[in-house]
């Protein structure tokens, strides 16, 4: 029968993540407790089990729709695999649904695999992600937040984001400003929302609901058909969108074009998340770069003290936006402001 840590841990009266840290001889642990450890290993016949005392994995949990969208969470993917492997660390996936099991299945599957800590990333049915945080390994989410799971997560500062973009329209000349996504997406997409309303609301501007165009599935929010008889039941257009993120403004691109509108000359158009493929479009994207780099390198550095130190912290750490200009906004001038209406 095979040992696992919750085995020793219940021989040792102490916790697993202590048991974790007593095997890989972390300076965290008490010489006395790492002792008693190792001797209960020894009875229990763990060192025989071989690579159980190496845990030097990173286990990255993730929705199936997260891990096909090669536009945005690939890249955090990669980078997270980049940080990890600078600091020693392997990095092995699993899909969300895989992680649907009993608390005690999941963490012999995690053991199994020598997984040391796990990242969550992007939005997951907050009763998954509890079966993850419930497996007495260390945790951390980034791109989310759950209502009720006391888990440290780390996210843009996508109200702030909102506020840049309508502020950077704002002094650009532009007054009728829409918004373009379904908020209900994600945790960032809705964030993105709020701060549009509330940078609306800061600068005395008022909100048409005509110019919110949030009409897409609320998964496959990239439909493009979809999106062209959204923004086509339009009576009129606004002189700006917001968009959910750079990809939503490139598809929304594409449709405003096919309906006869230009970019930025009849509608400017704000994205986020700063990515390569906004810079590449025709006009290039003007975004709200939320640095995911940075945001991979936090979430290693802050999964790895937890694994180092034995302890989790549950905080909402909320990291810097900047904005980043493209060509798809330019100027507009109040007296030569105009309505686009449609012709009927």
């Amino acid at each position: 029968m095979r040992v696992t840590l919750k085995d020793i841990a219940q021989r040792s009266g102490v916790s697993v993540n202590t048991v974790s840290l007593a095997l890989r001889n972390m300076p965290s642990v008490k010489q006395e407790t790492r002792e008693n450890i190792l001797q209960i290993a020894e009875e229990l016949g763990y060192f025989g089990q071989k690579g159980k005392a190496e845990m030097r994995n990173i286990g990255l949990v993730s929705t199936g729709e997260r891990l096909r969208d090669s536009y945005f969470y690939m890249s955090f993917h990669q980078h997270i695999l980049s940080t990890a492997h600078e600091y020693n660390y392997n990095l092995m996936v699993f899909n969300g649904t895989s992680c649907d099991v009993a608390p005690d299945e999941l963490r012999r599957k995690f053991e199994s695999n020598s997984i040391a800590g796990i990242i969550i990333l992007g939005d997951m049915e907050e009763r998954i992600a509890a079966k993850v945080a419930r497996c007495g390994i260390p945790v951390i989410a980034t791109g989310t937040r759950y209502d009720n799971l006391q888990v440290c997560t780390i996210i843009e500062d996508n109200l702030k984001g909102g506020l840049m973009a309508v502020g950077h329209l704002y002094g650009r000349g532009y007054r009728k400003i829409g918004f373009l996504g379904n908020p209900n997406h994600s945790t960032g997409f809705m964030e993105r929302y709020e701060g549009y309303m509330g940078a609306m609301m800061h600068y005395g501007l008022p909100v048409n609901p005509g110019h919110v165009v949030t009409d897409m599935d609320q998964v496959h929010v990239y439909d493009y058909p979809r999106l062209f008889a959204a923004l086509q039941r339009c009576e009129t257009m606004p002189e700006a969108f917001i968009c959910t993120n750079d990809n939503m403004a490139m598809i929304g691109m594409k449709a405003l074009l096919a309906q006869g509108f230009s970019v930025p000359g009849d509608v400017a158009l704000v994205g986020f998340d700063n990515t390569v493929m906004g810079k590449m479009a025709i006009p290039a994207i003007t975004s709200v770069d939320v640095h995911c780099a940075a945001q991979a390198e936090a979430c290693v550095k802050k999964l790895i003290s937890f694994i180092q130190n034995g302890e989790t912290i549950s905080e909402r750490i909320v990291l810097p936006v900047t904005l980043a200009e493209g060509e798809s906004v330019g100027f507009i001038h109040a007296e030569s402001s105009k309505n686009l209406e449609r012709a009927l």
